[in-house]
């Protein structure tokens, strides 16, 4: 997410953002009944030596280690792994509706006799088949709950399938940031759809486990009108069309936190380009907006490479920048940047999440910092290399709204929950690395920069393990400077 104008170094916010649970409401039944999933009848063993195992091997790479969050624990299921997402989805801008097929590989990270699945009240829910046998499902609030007939033991796995439809519907976030007030699937003018969400709101357009410690595979085609793009997240694979219609593809073969999913729909010019190594780039942007947005976009490929000498190889296959129309987030291999965030340094923040975020993801959102703070800090250094001034500087002038910051919102790594994405966890965490660099000198901070997401690649990380593996490291001990910096309702002197 991005959270920064370095012109005049007040550095506002922008990121995605997360509600509180819903209210509870009554249960509401799925399209095939409302049968409970604990009335749902027990296998006879005749039945369990017939039921066919589910081959997990060819998503290997998108196996996790689900856990509950400590901030929004009402979203994302500890109990089940996706490992893959098959999306097929089909939008029609002219009735505003959304129509897909998604079919889910499910592990159980621990014995379940059901998958319960974040999805939105807003889209009906046409059928749900359970490794090809239609169930019947349950639905509460955006929960989803779908019945096994014979329960999984650990590691075992499953292939869920949901066929559904509607007019998706955008979450209440409930945070003080207003930019970030609503998140999930947006419909604007002529019918244009976008979606992005953090920490949660992917279920308001697709059934997901919407939790960062949950990452999984993706495949995605996204039909819309002749003349329109569908982009998504991860590698585009080409479209083909037929008759009034054109299918766009798109596939993430390292895995996806669901936060850093993305679904445009518009009328969408696409260029291409090539990043360091030859890496494929794609834009996506709207006729009207080429001339003003396109020389942004095109100067991805140079600050990749300044961000490759820092962080290492840009660790994903493709990249790409769709020009979305509100705020600007780090969506996997396919940055979205509304107008208004349409800067140079703000593509080096998004960027610099690919190392800090996406290939090393938070495991939960009380470390959000860990994310934040390092594209906040490459964010300053590119501007500092690039425009005008010192990364000293800008510090200096953050620090002095630190105070507030900590005050307003909570210290960085124990926030408030309606403080989502607010400056604290960007700022406040860069004043901690650069006392870091000043510690280490520049060559052994740059050289951790580049070890840290090199070293932990597609993986989920947090606070404890950051500070055991920075102390090994560097040979030093920071765990007070860092705890002391995330966990202080002051200032650190």
């Amino acid at each position: 997410m991005t959270a920064l104008s370095l012109v005049t170094v007040t550095l506002a916010a922008s990121a995605c953002s997360a509600p509180p649970p819903a209210p509870p409401v009554a249960a509401s039944a799925g399209p095939a009944g409302s049968a409970s999933p604990a009335a749902s009848p027990a296998a006879s063993p005749a039945r369990a030596e017939q039921r066919p195992a589910v081959d997990l091997s060819a998503y290997e790479q998108g196996r996790s280690r689900p856990v509950a969050d400590p901030v929004y624990p009402a979203y994302g299921n500890p109990s089940i792994d996706v490992l893959h997402y098959d999306l097929a989805l089909d939008w029609k801008p002219g009735a505003r509706t959304l129509t897909g097929t998604a079919k889910l590989t499910v592990r159980a990270a621990r014995p379940v006799s059901r998958v319960t699945l974040d999805f939105g009240r807003a889209l009906k829910v046409d059928e749900v088949t359970v490794d090809g046998t239609r169930v019947r499902a349950t639905r509460r609030y955006d929960d989803l709950t779908i019945p096994l007939a014979e329960p999984l033991e650990a590691d075992e796995g499953t292939v869920v399938t949901v066929r559904y439809h509607g007019r998706p519907k955008p979450v209440d976030s409930k945070q003080r940031r207003k930019d970030i007030s609503v998140l999930g699937f947006r419909i604007g003018s002529g019918g244009r759809a976008w979606a992005l969400q953090e920490p949660f709101g992917a279920f308001t357009w697709f059934p997901v486990n919407d939790h960062p410690s949950d990452e999984a595979l993706y495949d995605v085609a996204i039909t819309v009108p002749k003349g329109w793009s569908g982009v998504a997240h991860g590698t585009y694979q080409g479209k083909t069309t037929e008759g009034r219609s054109s299918t766009f593809r798109w596939q993430s073969t390292d895995p996806v936190a669901s936060y850093l999913t993305v679904f445009a729909a518009d009328k969408f010019r696409m260029f291409k380009d090539k990043g360091p190594r030859g890496i494929p780039i794609t834009y996506w942007i709207r006729p009207e907006d080429v001339a003003e947005q396109l020389p942004v976009a095109r100067r991805m490929p140079a600050i990749m490479r300044w961000l490759e000498k820092k962080l290492g190889p840009y660790p994903f296959p493709s990249a790409g920048l769709v020009a979305t129309s509100d705020s600007g987030m780090e969506t996997q291999q396919m940055i979205a940047l509304g107008p208004r965030y349409m800067e140079p340094s703000v593509v080096a923040h998004e960027l610099a999440h690919h190392w800090f975020g996406d290939t090393v993801t938070p495991r939960t959102w009380r470390d959000m910092w860990l994310n934040e703070g390092f594209a906040m800090y490459f964010e300053m250094q590119w501007y500092a290399d690039h425009e005008d001034g010192t990364i000293d500087e800008f510090i200096a002038n953050i620090r002095t709204y630190d105070a507030e910051l900590r005050r307003e919102n909570g210290p960085p790594g124990d926030y408030r929950r309606d403080a989502f994405g607010q400056s604290n966890v960007y700022y406040s965490p860069a004043i901690m690395l650069h006392e870091i660099r000043e510690r280490l000198g520049d060559r052994k901070f740059w050289a951790m920069t580049r070890a840290w997401p090199q070293e932990h690649r597609n993986t989920t990380q947090d606070r404890a393990a950051f500070v055991k593996w920075i102390n090994k490291h560097t040979g030093r001990d920071f765990t007070k400077l860092i705890n002391t910096w995330l966990d202080s309702k002051t200032t650190p002197r």
